[in-house]
C-alpha cells in the first residue's frame, strides 16, 4: 500500500511538473524579416511576459512592456544579453524592427517591407 501511495506521489509530481513546463511554453517569434515577424513577436513577447507574472495589461501593450524592460535593466542591450530565448542580437533586431522598421543589424528588410510593426 505505501509503494501504491509513493508510486502516485511521484506520478502526480512529474506531472505537475510537466504541466507547468508546457504551461510556459511560450512560440518562437519569427525571424525580424519575415512577413510574418509582427504578429509572431508580438505573441511571442507577450506570452513570455506573461509567463514571467507581470499581468497582460502590461504585456498586452508593447510600448508598456518596452518601457517597462528598459526601466528594469537600463538599455536594450542588457534586456537581450540577459533572456535565453534568442542570440542578443536577434532580441534587439526583433524589438527594434518591431518599433522602429528599417532593416535588421543583417541588412535585411524588417517585416519583409521595412515598415515597423505598430
Amino acid at each position: 500500500m505505501l509503494k501504491k501511495i509513493t508510486t502516485l506521489g511521484i506520478f502526480l509530481i512529474s506531472l505537475a511538473s510537466s504541466a507547468s513546463v508546457l504551461a510556459a511554453a511560450c512560440p518562437p517569434a519569427a525571424l525580424p524579416s519575415s512577413a510574418a515577424f509582427c504578429k509572431s513577436f508580438k505573441v511571442s513577447a507577450e506570452c513570455h511576459c506573461t509567463s514571467s507574472g507581470l499581468p497582460k495589461s502590461i504585456c498586452g501593450n508593447m510600448q508598456q512592456l518596452y518601457q517597462r524592460m528598459l526601466a528594469l535593466f537600463g538599455s536594450l542591450e542588457r534586456a537581450c544579453a540577459y533572456q535565453q530565448e534568442t542570440p542578443p542580437q536577434v532580441c534587439k533586431d526583433s524589438w527594434n524592427c518591431y518599433r522602429l522598421g528599417g532593416k535588421d543589424s543583417t541588412g535585411k528588410l524588417c517585416s519583409s517591407t521595412g515598415k515597423s510593426c505598430k
